[in-house]
């Protein structure tokens, strides 16, 4: 499949991640660039939340559900903005203003923009369609979709059943396993084409809106954040890489919408137009599309608005006090410290709960702290190249709104996600770095992946500065505002005069292509390139080589489909049951072994007729072996020989080959 070919299943992708919460969106009233913005994020909590409705309807995993909880969440919006309408004292307040053209137009230039920057970086490091990451997390992904497809169940409730542990956030999979039935795509396929719609539309959306929302809505503002939003190898393109993390993924994607969402409810947003009651009722809706997606991004949103939170709380507070006297202050001191305790503590227990065990917290400190506190400053996290552009432009904003002294909360917002980075990356692998970023399983790269977030508000200022300095050189630049008839009107011979909006129109057009070709050099090529080299097939790929696919794609000729086959799921294998249809013993790496199969796997050989084997393998219905060899992904060899001991023992026949990968007939329990 070409990616022209896949044009329509990207069409039927952009349906599923807009049009749910397009049409809830509307029902409440949302306009502008607001109702594209939170749309995906509306639809995310849609698809998640039909999926887990959907078993306890008795319905199975399709389209349906989701439409049934559209048209029901649509029409309570409508209702309840109607309400809230009527009893407002001035309806029309939260009607926005038409947009300027300008500003129109920008707004389509700069999501036009971010997405082909975007688009074209993933399509490259991609290759094509079918491709899959050669990684170690993929084997659970993939499989994963197959499992919802052939359980008729998406739900977070139970998708984990697959690995025999607990629930697990299911929002993107449940996504992709629509894309595959709706559309008729393979899995590999379906997954590359809504991972290129969320980074490539969603992520910019949100940015572009956030930066509107604390900025204002200047053509120059919404432009340079969605040229900013693709200058980072952070994010998006670093969790399509390492992991894979594709759940954090589309998590971290939809994060600089609800942020900007959350800045309208608390009064901090620059853009009038909308009530802070249906703001926080949006607000309502795309949280659970943000937690089921992945419960880390929901820690992530509160660590980001605490800040401005504190600061409109205090604010607030101080306002409150000071116009009060005797008992009334009392009474309202002690209420504003009861809400401050019991929202720390409530913070604190969320804290503790939204966390992964302590052996899945493992990794390391990666670099000193100088180290990163550099890349927080360079936007070079995780070893990329210094993004020079994106420096000098977040250095500019930085400076800016602190000798302004507005906004400030945002240098809190900035110094959140600093800190939780430096402390992931250079401190002691100790309780304090366990605390504060075990949420985050103790990894860089998906502490790394939020900092575009907080850098791009500050950069998209520092760009504005250097416009309006364009602007100004522009404008008083000696032939183009002078005071005579050459520009009022024209040239005493009649010709005609250039005027200064066109000067205006090349300038900018100039300083687009410079800011896109500044900030898409070394940060962003070598995050692609890096990319690219975990989607490559190749003989000796990690996960799966050119021949085990060969062999993988016979298997639906070769072996039945109820058949189960046994391997080790280290070395790839186990994803012959998302290529080709065929299960395997353990879908997952991680996964639980059933009882009774371990002498299959780890041996000793069983007796041909094992009455401790043959009950599980005739219960399994286990008929064949997968073998794949040692090589496995993380390039250690974790046993399972028992399977050569079977091969070895001649209780398994060979059926198939292709290069080193085998598929043998086990001759056992009657088999």
């Amino acid at each position: 499949m070409s990616w022209f070919d896949a044009a329509p299943q990207f069409l039927l992708a952009v349906a599923l991640l807009f049009i749910p919460g397009l049409a809830v969106a509307l029902a409440a009233r949302l306009r502008g660039f607001r109702l594209a913005a939170t749309a995906p994020g509306i639809s995310v909590s849609i698809v998640a939340i039909s999926a887990i409705a959907a078993p306890f309807a008795g319905i199975s995993w399709s389209l349906v559900p989701v439409l049934a909880v559209t048209i029901i969440v649509a029409a309570l919006a409508w209702v309840l903005s109607a309400v809230i309408a009527r009893k407002s004292q001035n309806a029309t307040a939260a009607e926005p203003a038409p947009a300027k053209r300008g500003v129109l137009a920008a707004s389509v230039a700069a999501v036009l923009l971010a997405a082909f920057l975007i688009f074209r970086r993933l399509v490259a490091a991609i290759g094509t369609p079918e491709a899959f990451s050669q990684t170690f997390d993929n084997v659970f992904h993939l499989n994963a979709i197959r499992y919802i497809l052939d359980t008729g169940s998406g739900s977070s409730l139970t998708l984990n059943a697959m690995t025999g542990a607990a629930s697990y956030p299911a929002a993107w999979h449940d996504l992709v396993s629509l894309l595959v039935s709706a559309g008729g795509s393979g899995i590999p396929e379906a997954v590359s084409i809504i991972n290129i719609a969320v980074a490539a539309l969603v992520w910019p959306l949100g940015c572009i809106f956030l930066a509107q929302t604390i900025w204002g809505s200047r053509p120059a503002v919404l432009v340079s954040a969605g040229v900013l939003s693709a200058a980072f190898g952070a994010f998006p393109i670093s969790l399509l890489d390492f992991g894979v993390l594709y759940p954090n993924f589309l998590a971290v994607a939809l994060l600089p919408l609800v942020l900007a969402i959350t800045l309208d409810v608390i009064g901090l947003s620059q853009v009038r137009g909308i009530s802070r009651v249906i703001a926080g009722l949006v607000l309502l809706a795309v949280l659970p599309g943000l937690a089921l997606a992945h419960p880390s991004a929901a820690m992530a949103w509160i660590a980001m608005m605490a800040p401005p939170a504190v600061y409109v709380y205090a604010r607030f507070a101080v306002r409150t006090l000071t116009s009060t006297r005797g008992r009334k202050r009392v009474v309202a001191a002690a209420a504003f410290a009861v809400v401050a305790v019991a929202a720390v503590v409530l913070v604190r227990v969320l804290w503790n709960a939204v966390r992964p065990p302590a052996e899945a917290a493992f990794w390391p400190p990666v670099e000193s702290t100088g180290q990163a506190i550099g890349e927080v400053i360079a936007s070079s996290a995780i070893g990329r190249p210094v993004a020079w552009a994106v420096l000098l432009l977040t250095v500019i904003g930085l400076y800016v709104t602190i000798r302004s002294g507005r906004h400030l909360w945002l240098l809190g917002t900035y110094a959140v996600v600093a800190f939780l980075f430096i402390v992931v990356s250079s401190f002691p692998a100790d309780d304090f770095r366990s605390f504060w970023t075990g949420i985050w399983y103790n990894d860089p790269p998906r502490l790394a992946a939020l900092l575009p977030m907080v850098t791009i508000p500050f950069a998209c200022r520092g760009a504005v500065v250097v416009w309006d300095l364009v602007v100004r050189g522009v404008t008083e630049a000696p032939g183009i505002l002078r005071r005579n008839d050459s520009v009022r009107g024209g040239h005493a011979d009649g010709t005609g005069s250039v005027q200064p909006g066109t000067y205006l129109v090349a300038a900018g057009l100039v300083a687009v292509l410079a800011l896109g070709f500044a900030t898409q050099r070394g940060n962003v090529r070598q995050a692609q390139d890096s990319m690219a080299g975990s989607y490559r097939l190749s003989e000796d790929s990690p996960l799966v080589s050119s021949d085990e696919l060969e062999l993988i794609d016979r298997l639906p000729d070769e072996v039945p489909a109820d058949a189960v086959m046994i391997g080790n799921p280290y070395n790839g294998s186990s994803l012959a049951y998302a290529l080709a249809d065929r299960r395997l013993v353990q879908l997952h790496i991680l996964s639980a072994i059933p009882d009774g199969t371990a002498p299959l796997l780890n041996g000793p050989v069983p007796l041909k007729d094992d009455p401790a084997v043959c009950p599980t393998v005739e219960k399994l219905n286990i008929e064949y072996i997968l073998d794949f060899g040692h090589r496995e992904v993380h390039g250690r060899d974790s046993g399972y020989k028992g399977l050569d001991s079977l091969i070895a023992s001649g209780m398994a026949t060979l059926e198939d080959s292709e290069g080193d990968a085998k598929l043998y007939k086990l001759q056992l329990c009657g088999n």
